[in-house]
């Protein structure tokens, strides 16, 4: 009996179903499917596949991410110096777009929201600069210039990570609009 594993996503779930493929019927946990149920399983797996494929190939990449990837990768750009000026630039523009993201929501979400909303920046902000703090020890444990563009590159993620997450709140709101 061959058997194989494939993942399907769930209401947020990935859930792990067994098929056992016994001669030409295909059963499910021992039960047998009607034709309907195998089509909306394989509707459900193809969907899947689909959603996550360009996840999967690192294809999803913004804007910000794509020119901080090219400006890395150019061969004038080969120096620690230069590479770190690559993430110093990186992270002024994803600070500029998580300050934009956050006013555009502040402007938009109801006042008890944006409460909650500024409570959360200046939160991150405080988790933000004691990461840094903590970050800067580490490094400064350190010896080389290789590591320079590597602390550099933490700091441009962490902001990153919110300017992205404060642009997907944004596209939330635009949806009903």
């Amino acid at each position: 009996m061959r058997q194989t594993y494939f993942s399907l996503w769930e209401s947020g779930y990935i859930s792990r179903f067994k098929m056992a493929f016994k001669g030409s019927a295909v059963s499910i946990n021992g039960v047998i499917p009607t034709m309907n149920s195998m089509l909306r399983c394989l509707t459900i797996l193809v969907a899947s596949q689909l959603v996550f494929l360009p996840v999967k190939a690192g294809q999803l990449k913004d804007a910000t991410g794509q020119s901080l990837d090219a400006c890395l990768q150019d061969p004038k750009n080969g120096s620690t110096g230069d590479q770190t000026a690559c993430e110093t630039k990186a992270l002024a523009s994803y600070d500029k777009r998580m300050n934009l993201a956050y006013s555009k929501l502040l402007n938009e979400l109801p006042s008890q929201a944006g409460q909650d909303l500024r409570a959360a920046q200046r939160g991150w902000i405080a988790y933000r600069d004691m990461e840094a703090r903590a970050r800067e020890s580490l490094f400064a444990t350190t010896q080389g210039s290789m590591y320079a563009p590597m602390e550099a590159d933490a700091a441009t993620d962490l902001t990153r990570d919110r300017a992205l997450l404060l642009e997907s709140y944004v596209r939330v709101l635009d949806i009903d609009k």
